[in-house]
C-alpha cells in the first residue's frame, strides 16, 4: 500500500501502520490484513488473528498543536546554540500567521535550525540586528531578530503566545471529547456498528507534538470513550522505516484504551 506516488504525506496510511507495527512488535500478532475502505467510514477495515475490526482516524490539527510546534523548534534551535556556544544576547523568533513548520524528524526541519544557527553566530557581536525572515510563504513568515546584547536567550514572539500558556493538557482532553462525539455519530448514521461493533479510534498527531505520556493523562478526563472497542494514539515520528508508506518514518503509539486488556498492559507499564 503506498501514496500513489504523491509527496503528501497519507496520515490515515500512516496511522494505521503506526497501529499494525504496535501489535505484532509488542502484542505478537502476526496475521493482521487490512483493507482500505473508500466509501468511510470507516478508513479501513482491519482482520486480527481472525477477528474482524472497522478502524477510523482522525487527525488532532489545532493551533495548541502548531504553537507546539513552534515551541519545540524554538527549544531546539536554542539547545544547538548553547552547544555551540554562539548564544549571547537576546533573540525572538517571530511568528506571524501560521507558516508550514516543516516536521522534527525531517531534513528540512534540520536544515531550518541550521539556517538560525548561522544567524545567531553572525550577529554575536552585534548588539541588535534587523529581522531575517526564516520561512515566508502563503500563510505567513518566521523571522529571528537580535533584540539586545543582554542575556542570553531566544523567546517566541507572536499571538499565540498567551495562548498556549492557558491549560494545554485541558485543551488536549476536550480535542479528545469532541473527536470521540462526532466519530461516534458518523459512524453510527453510516451503520458500521451493526455491520462491525468492534471499532478502533485512532488518533493522529498531526504536527508529532505532543509525548504520549501527556496523551494518556489528557486522555483520562475525557467521556463515553468506551463505546469504541479501542482507542490509539499515534504520536510522533521515529527513525523507524514505515513498513506501509514507503519514504517517510514511522509513527510510534499507543493504546489509551481498549476492551482488549492486553493491548493496553504495555501502555500502562510504559507511564
Amino acid at each position: 500500500m503506498t501514496n500513489g506516488g504523491s509527496d503528501r504525506i497519507d496520515e490515515e496510511l500512516v496511522c494505521i501502520e503506526s497501529l499494525v507495527h504496535y501489535l505484532k512488535e509488542n502484542q505478537g500478532y502476526q496475521e493482521i490484513h487490512i483493507q482500505r475502505e473508500f466509501n468511510d467510514p470507516p478508513d479501513f477495515w482491519l482482520t486480527i488473528s481472525g477477528e474482524k475490526f472497522a478502524a477510523e482516524v482522525t487527525s488532532i490539527v489545532t493551533d495548541y498543536s502548531y504553537d507546539a510546534l513552534c515551541h519545540k523548534l524554538g527549544d531546539a534551535i536554542r539547545r544547538d546554540c548553547e552547544l555551540n556556544n554562539y548564544l549571547k544576547g537576546k533573540y525572538a523568533l517571530i511568528i506571524i500567521g501560521r507558516p508550514e513548520i516543516p516536521r522534527r524528524t525531517s531534513t528540512h526541519w534540520q536544515a531550518l535550525i541550521a539556517k538560525t544557527k548561522s544567524y545567531v553566530r553572525t550577529t554575536i557581536n552585534n548588539s541588535s540586528s534587523e529581522e531575517t525572515r526564516l520561512i515566508d510563504d502563503d500563510n505567513g513568515y518566521l523571522a529571528i531578530q537580535k533584540l539586545s546584547e543582554h542575556g542570553a536567550s531566544i523567546g517566541l514572539a507572536g499571538p499565540f503566545r498567551a495562548k498556549w500558556e492557558r491549560g494545554a493538557q485541558e485543551q488536549l482532553s476536550q480535542l479528545f471529547q469532541e473527536a470521540i462525539h462526532k466519530k461516534r455519530n458518523t459512524l453510527e448514521k453510516k451503520g458500521v456498528p451493526a455491520i462491525c461493533p468492534n471499532i478502533v479510534l485512532l488518533f493522529y498527531d498531526a504536527y508529532g507534538f505532543c509525548d504520549m505520556k501527556d496523551a494518556i493523562e489528557a486522555f483520562q478526563q475525557v467521556q463515553g470513550f468506551d463505546w469504541f472497542h479501542s482507542v490509539y494514539w499515534a504520536a510522533s515520528f521515529s527513525d523507524r522505516d514505515n513498513e506501509l508508506f514507503h519514504g517517510t518514518s514511522g509513527r510510534k503509539g499507543c493504546f489509551l484504551f481498549s476492551k482488549n486488556e492486553e493491548w493496553v498492559s504495555l501502555t500502562r507499564a510504559s507511564t
